[in-house]
């Protein structure tokens, strides 16, 4: 995989000592008070709590929120406490082993977990880690009845997803768990993990790096979170690590094929695919012969539509809680292509850099384009591109650039996929990127 590769020894060293620093601390626990509510679910709706958001779309806030907080000094690093990474620690179980009912939400058509949901959860558990390491920071409404946070904490991007187990059992339990493993001024790396239970043994099934973004929710602005300290060696280990991952998502953003030209190995790469779809000795650029076992990069692209609905509460369709719908559709879009390239199932390996550029307006149209951009022996690389057109004035903007890495079952050799042109020659350069 790539270099960023994040090694599972170390990540499971790491959450042992965490663990071990957080035995007594207060964790979220499994208390499931009704069929239809996991402890994510709870998460959940704590979060909407903590900020106020809207209950029911369109009549208002139900509550006080952040309009109804006293001026906001969300800026003010006077209010900042230094926090350890004990501090944030967090585990949630989803109890798929005794709840039959729950079960139904989760499950796939191979009857195994649904991909697109651990995705909304791992994303839903990101979040509230956030807020839990920043809880200090708690205002009180204007009313004087309850607390709310100042600060309105997302998801900036999803840096790294590595899965070791591409199909869950539906009828295990699943254990969610993660920590602040870095903080910067405004922003914060957060690790995660979910391991399930295979007969009272916790098995690791994949791993995450997530970045979140504090935001002061009147002005819009970037807004300082509480420092991060480190109590021990190994605590100074982990956060150093985190500004490593920093640095290395920086130089990658410098370095994209939007802002610089390919290097010179990868210029050649592109001309030695260009000389394999022309004719010998001809000197015809024209005639375009499909090399022999490859498709056109162009015949695994998918396309679909949806109209953004209120689903979660917010003020827009993405949000720091994305909805199960929209993930389980990019990831269908990443999978559907694939099939008629594999022809049999597929896991998926990895979730790559996933930007989060631009929240969704409910009422819009959101353009979810799929395409196979790399295939080496049974992987393949899909990246999905979501744009959001606004329904009164047509414009188009780019929201989300995704990036599936899947494999065939039996891991045999797969056809390789040809560009056509010079676009598709910069995405499947890219997509080399992404994967190797």
């Amino acid at each position: 995989m790539r270099r960023r590769h994040l090694a599972y020894s170390v990540f499971k060293t790491t959450y042992r000592y965490i663990q071990t620093m957080a035995d007594g601390i207060d964790l979220t626990t499994c208390i499931i008070k009704d069929h239809f509510m996991t402890i994510v679910y709870l998460v959940r709706s704590g979060l909407q709590k903590l900020v106020g958001a809207q209950l029911v779309y369109g009549y208002g806030n139900q509550g006080a929120s952040h309009s109804n907080l006293p001026s906001t000094d969300a800026s003010q690093k006077s209010n900042l406490i230094q926090r350890m990474i004990k501090d944030s620690f967090d585990e949630a179980i989803i109890p798929l082993g005794s709840d039959v009912v729950l079960r139904e939400r989760y499950v796939n058509f191979h009857n195994k977990v649904r991909f697109g949901r651990m995705l909304e959860d791992l994303d839903t558990i990101a979040v509230h880690i956030g807020y839990k390491h920043n809880e200090p920071q708690l205002m009180t409404s204007s009313g004087g009845t309850e607390a709310y946070h100042p600060l309105a904490i997302v998801t900036a991007a999803v840096d790294r997803i590595e899965v070791d187990v591409a199909h869950m059992d539906i009828d295990r339990d699943i254990r969610l768990s993660g920590f602040a493993s870095y903080v910067g001024k405004s922003s914060m790396e957060v690790k995660l993990k979910i391991d399930q239970n295979h007969d009272g043994q916790w098995k690791h099934v994949l791993h995450a790096l997530f970045v979140l973004a504090a935001r002061d929710p009147k002005t819009k602005n970037s807004a300082p979170m509480n420092p991060l300290i480190a109590s021990n060696d190994e605590e100074k280990k982990i956060i150093d690590q985190g500004r490593i991952n920093r640095d290395r998502r920086l130089t990658e953003s410098a370095k994209s094929l939007f802002k610089m030209a390919p290097d010179p190995t990868e210029s050649s790469l592109v001309h030695e695919l260009f000389l394999k779809t022309i004719t010998p000795n001809t000197s015809i650029f024209r005639t375009n012969p499909l090399p022999e076992n490859s498709i056109w990069m162009e015949d695994t692209h998918l396309q679909n539509v949806l109209i953004c609905h209120p689903e979660n509460g917010y003020d827009h369709f993405l949000n720091n809680s994305k909805t199960k719908r929209d993930r389980d559709l990019r990831a269908n879009i990443g999978y559907r292509p694939r099939s008629t390239l594999c022809k049999q199932p597929i896991g998926i390996l990895a979730v790559d850099d996933i930007m989060f550029q631009k929240p969704v307006e409910i009422g819009s149209l959101l353009f979810l384009s799929s395409m196979v951009v790399y295939v080496t022996d049974s992987r393949i690389q899909t990246r999905v591109h979501a744009e959001v057109v606004d329904s009164e004035t047509g414009n188009r903007q780019t929201t989300n650039v995704f990036y599936f890495v899947f494999s065939t079952t039996d891991h045999k050799q797969l056809p390789s996929v040809v560009p056509k042109s010079y676009a598709e020659a910069i995405m499947y350069i890219d997509g080399k990127r992404h994967i190797d």
